[in-house]
């Protein structure tokens, strides 16, 4: 959202109240109902991924759905015109597992790379039953390309991808010796190499389901299970396959919702995000509730912190935060933002944020009941691929609510506050993850003011100025 304040000759001709308006949550796009088994639709159901943005258009995947059931690539502007299937996976040879030539139920956020969209698909393919494929498509979906067959020596793709220099890599959560695995593979489809296979001993660990992240020529990534205290771990490996190391073990829990003395989490799942030498994450239970934490962990396994702990609650009732957070943690200024598929005051699930530092945790959005025709819940269910920042708004995916799940926005309503001082205009904002911009006019073209930081005061002067936050 841009927060517009009009200064003329003195006065002011437009001004806003201090405070703008809350958090506006838009329901961009309403999956169709399924009609036959597996889950054949329209257009795409269950979306469980988060959703990756180019220009004006936001690309993402459904899990199931589409004529087949199998799962979809869609396209949709971020006002939420011109949905497009732009690849509907093809029919198993049974129901839910084996073979097809392209894949079927891709699970985690697309890899946008040279105008091309990479992902995975964790069952089907032409190796075996059926492991998953690596695949890739234009953005405006001509020419999909099954680029890798996965086998059982390294099949099931549940992660996202990552690339560096020109080459991509991944995680499988089964394969390997049945464990799972790390891989790389050239974005041709050529020289696949599984550089890790998990092996389930203490030492090691087992079902990495998030993708990874790079620093240097060391990739870092989790398990869902495993390691010395057998909730998973934080590992490292480099790029050539050499070093695996476990970084730090979380400790089992009773499981959701069960009171614990667990604080460091257990079962971590999704992709960490990496903040200079410091890794951020999420786990899905464990910390004194069971409902999962919010964790910071140095790269060399030290200074592991416990940022938030989930308040008490099951799935599909209430608690105060959120319940098992899931997807990728996004980074807007000193602020983590993500998404927990249920709980919160509804049961339905939140948007949180929290400071890196482990300060102010806030809940940005409550998905409550939006009742359409039918009954049907427009709002949303089950956030879980994380959420993505373009300008002011936030855009993710609910995996249930709508018919079959729905394509979001939050507008984050940022506070910009105004008010005059001795004839100047004075402006004041909290979030330093914006910065104030400026133009002549309102159709004109919007600049950072050097070095503004709030508050900040505009000296008066004759003409114009129209004002704005920007997110950085």
């Amino acid at each position: 959202m841009k927060i517009i304040v009009r200064w003329i000759l003195l006065f002011i001709a437009a001004l806003l109240p201090a405070m703008a308006p809350a958090q506006t949550y838009t329901d961009l796009y309403t999956f169709a109902p399924y009609t036959a088994d597996p889950f054949a639709n329209t257009n795409g159901a269950f979306p469980s991924g988060g959703l990756v943005l180019s220009s004006n258009v936001l690309y993402g995947t459904s899990s199931a759905g589409g004529t087949n059931g199998q799962g979809v690539i869609f396209s949709i502007n971020t006002d939420g015109s011109h949905f497009t299937d732009l690849h509907t996976f093809a029919a198993l040879s049974g129901t839910y597992t084996g073979n097809n030539p392209d894949g079927a139920g891709p699970y985690d956020t697309l890899l946008l790379y040279s105008n091309q969209l990479y992902g995975t698909a964790k069952v089907g393919g032409t190796a075996g039953f059926g492991y998953g494929t690596l695949f890739r498509i234009n953005t405006d979906g001509n020419t999909f390309t099954n680029l890798h067959n996965f086998s059982d020596g390294a099949g099931g793709p549940h992660g996202g991808l990552i690339v560096f220099s020109n080459v991509l890599y991944g995680t499988t959560l089964s394969g390997g010796t049945g464990y799972g695995s790390v891989f790389r593979i050239n974005p041709d489809g050529t020289a696949f190499t599984n550089l890790h296979s998990f092996t389930a001993l203490t030492n090691d660990a087992l079902g990495p389901a998030g993708g990874l992240v790079i620093s240097g020529n060391t990739l870092y990534g989790t398990t869902s299970g495993g390691g010395n205290g057998g909730g998973g771990v934080v590992f490292s490996v480099s790029t050539g396959g050499k070093g695996y190391t476990n970084l730090f073990n979380f400790q089992k829990s009773p499981g959701q919702g069960q009171s614990s003395t667990n604080t460091t989490g257990t079962e971590p799942y999704s992709s960490l995000l990496l903040l200079g030498g410091t890794l951020y994450g999420t786990t899905l239970y464990g910390g004194t509730n069971g409902n999962g934490i919010i964790f910071a962990i140095n790269t060399d396994g030290t200074g592991f912190t416990n940022l938030h702990t989930f308040a008490a609650g099951t799935t599909g009732s209430p608690n105060a935060d959120g319940v098992s957070p899931q997807g990728q943690l996004l980074l807007v200024g000193g602020s983590l933002y993500g998404t927990a598929p249920n709980g919160g005051y509804s049961g339905y699930g939140t948007v949180f944020a929290i400071n890196t530092n482990g300060s102010n945790f806030r809940v940005v959005y409550q998905f409550v009941e939006i009742l359409g025709p039918n009954y049907v819940n427009l709002g949303g269910v089950s956030p879980v691929g994380g959420v993505i920042l373009a300008n002011n708004t936030l855009y993710g995916t609910t995996y249930s609510g709508g018919y079959d799940g729905n394509i979001f926005s939050l507008d984050l309503g940022i506070p910009l506050g105004v008010q005059t001082s001795g004839g100047n205009l004075v402006l004041n904002w909290t979030n330093t993850a914006f910065s104030l911009q400026a133009a002549p006019s309102l159709t004109g073209t919007f600049t950072n003011i050097p070095n503004a930081t709030s508050p900040y005061t505009n000296v008066s002067a004759a003409g114009q100025l129209f004002f704005r936050l920007q997110a950085n």
